[in-house]
C-alpha cells in the first residue's frame, strides 16, 4: 500500500502501465527526466509491464540499471492496463501522482503544468483535457459511443476529453486504495471519490509506435463491463418493459374477449399467429433478461471471491521493497 510521503521520499511519483510501447520506453524516460528535472529532484517512476509480450520488461530492467529512480513491476500475466495503474499506485510515495500511458501520446512535458495548476488552484485532481485528439477514428468512436452510454444509463460523470493522464494528490490514492472491485475503470473511481477536481487543456500526440493494444471489440466489451459495474439502470429498463409488455397483452386479451362477445372477430388464424408471436417475444425477453441478471450476479460473484488484483511476478530497481 502506499505510505505517508515524508521529506526523505520522491516528491512526484510518475505511473506508466507498459504493454506493447518496447520502442518509446528509452525516449519516454528521457523526456520525463527532463520534464521532472525542471520540477523537482525529488521523484519516482514506476513502470508497470502488464506481461507485454514484446521485450518491455527487458528495456525496463535497463533503465532501472542505469537509474535508480527506475522502479520497474513486472507482473505474472496480462491483467489489463487499469490493474497495472492499481500495482503502481499501491507503491507510489510521492506527495503528487502522475498517471499517464507508454505510448508518449501523454506528453511528460505537461506534467509541470498540471502540477502548477493543482498549486494555482488548490486542487487535489487535474486530469488533463485532450482537446485536439490524435486517437484513430475507430477508438474515438468507440469512446464517444460508450462515455453517451454510460450517461443514458445513469453512470458516473466523466468529460469525455479526458483519459488516465493526470496529476493526483497523496490523499486521493490512498481513498482510492480502498476501491478494490476487479471491474477497474481509473478515471472513473478517481471521479467518483470525489475531492477538489478539475481539469486542465493539454496536448495529445500522435502514436509514433504500433498500435493500441485494444482492439474494436475489447473496448466495446470494457465498457460494456464499466457499464454493469457503474449502473443499475438495464435492470430498472427491463422491469418497466416488463410493465409495458403486461399492459399490452391486458390490451390484447381484452380486445379478443370483445370481439368473441360481440361477434366482431372470429378469425381464429389470427388467434393463432398473434399467440404464437406473444410466446416468441416473451420468450426471448425473459432470456435477455435472465442473461443480464447473470451477468450482474457474475459480477457480484467476482467480487465475493476477493482474489488479488494482480500479481508481481518480480521487481527491479533501487526504490524496490520486498
Amino acid at each position: 500500500m502506499c505510505s505517508s510521503p515524508t521529506n526523505s521520499l520522491p516528491h512526484i511519483s510518475v505511473v506508466i502501465p507498459v504493454y506493447g510501447c518496447v520502442g518509446t520506453l528509452t525516449t519516454l524516460h528521457q523526456r520525463l527526466t527532463t520534464a521532472l528535472a525542471n520540477l523537482t529532484s525529488n521523484y519516482q517512476l514506476i513502470l508497470v509491464n502488464d506481461n507485454s509480450p514484446d521485450g518491455s520488461w527487458t528495456v525496463i530492467e535497463s533503465l532501472a540499471a542505469t537509474d535508480s529512480q527506475v522502479l520497474g513491476l513486472n507482473l505474472s500475466r496480462n491483467f489489463g492496463q487499469h490493474a497495472a495503474i492499481t500495482a503502481g499506485l499501491d507503491r507510489a510515495v510521492g506527495e503528487w501522482v502522475v498517471v499517464m500511458d507508454c505510448d508518449l501520446q501523454d506528453v511528460p512535458e505537461e506534467i509541470p503544468n498540471l502540477y502548477a495548476y493543482a498549486q494555482s488552484h488548490e486542487l487535489d485532481i487535474v486530469f488533463g483535457r485532450r482537446v485536439n485528439r490524435q486517437d484513430t477514428a475507430t477508438k474515438q468512436l468507440t469512446g464517444r459511443v460508450f462515455h453517451r452510454a454510460l450517461a443514458w444509463l445513469g453512470g458516473p460523470q466523466h468529460d469525455p476529453t479526458t483519459g488516465n493522464f493526470g496529476i493526483f494528490h497523496h490523499r486521493v490514492v490512498v481513498a482510492l486504495q480502498l476501491l478494490r472491485e476487479p471491474i477497474r475503470a481509473f478515471p472513473l473511481q478517481v471521479r467518483w471519490l470525489g475531492f477538489r477536481q478539475g481539469s486542465l487543456n493539454v496536448q495529445h500526440a500522435a502514436r509514433e509506435r504500433g498500435q493500441s493494444s485494444y482492439s474494436f471489440g475489447q473496448l466495446l466489451r470494457l465498457a460494456f463491463m464499466v457499464i454493469l459495474s457503474y449502473s443499475d439502470k438495464p435492470l430498472r429498463l427491463l422491469v418497466k418493459l416488463g410493465g409495458v409488455i403486461v399492459v399490452g397483452a391486458l390490451l390484447g386479451t381484452t380486445g379478443l374477449l370483445y370481439g368473441q362477445v360481440f361477434g366482431t372477430s372470429n378469425s381464429t388464424l389470427w388467434l393463432m399467429k398473434f399467440t404464437l408471436l406473444s410466446i416468441w417475444l416473451l420468450g426471448g425477453l425473459l432470456l435477455g433478461a435472465m442473461g443480464l441478471v447473470g451477468l450482474y450476479v457474475s459480477r457480484t460473484f467476482d467480487g465475493v471471491k476477493n482474489r488479488p488484483l494482480y500479481i508481481i511476478r518480480e521487481e527491479t530497481g533501487a526504490n524496490t521493497s520486498k
